[in-house]
């Protein structure tokens, strides 16, 4: 298909469509089930506050009878990994602070994020998600700003199995 010059191209704005879910336990994360949806942090991330960066190093292809260089995907990575989160610790929403009591350094679980439909939607089979398998790592009280809420950044490293993006939920 070509597209005509100036042929307008429906997009869709991304606030109130993301949802990020902690998920202490999947079976398979290219087939994550509905039922396994956990722990929804949606609320807590701030605007911008997801950093998960994946790339993919390129091999090397040289043949002596070729002018010409080639290459073949190689290993896949994620860089910068970090989730800033509100920060409710010592205040008098301490009750809300469910992102900081659940993202604790040595934790192991899932990222499930969905990408779409309104946050308050329940997740069905079907939709498409980005499953990652990660270790919590530090988290550290971000610098206090004017007209600003206060808030953590946490590491995270991903660990085997890894990561799959686009899958569907069963």
């Amino acid at each position: 298909m070509v597209l005509t010059l100036g042929t307008e191209v429906p997009s869709t704005p991304a606030d109130g469509l993301v949802n990020t879910i902690w998920v202490p336990s999947i079976k398979n994360i290219q087939k994550p089930t509905a039922a396994e949806i956990g722990t929804d942090l949606s609320n807590y991330v701030t605007l911008g506050g997801w950093s998960c960066s994946p790339s993919q190093e390129s091999i090397s292809d040289q043949r002596e009878n070729s002018a010409q260089d080639y290459e073949n995907p190689g290993r896949k990575k994620i860089s910068g990994p970090s989730i800033e989160v509100i920060d409710n610790t010592n205040t008098a929403h301490s009750a809300q602070n469910a992102a900081m009591e659940t993202l604790t350094e040595g934790v192991e679980g899932y990222f499930v994020r969905r990408y779409g439909k309104q946050t308050d939607t329940t997740f069905v089979a079907g939709d498409s998600v980005n499953v990652y398998a990660v270790r919590i790592g530090m988290s550290a009280k971000m610098a206090i700003a004017a007209n600003s809420v206060l808030r953590s950044k946490v590491n995270f490293s991903v660990r085997a199995p890894g990561w799959a993006e686009n899958v569907k939920v069963v």
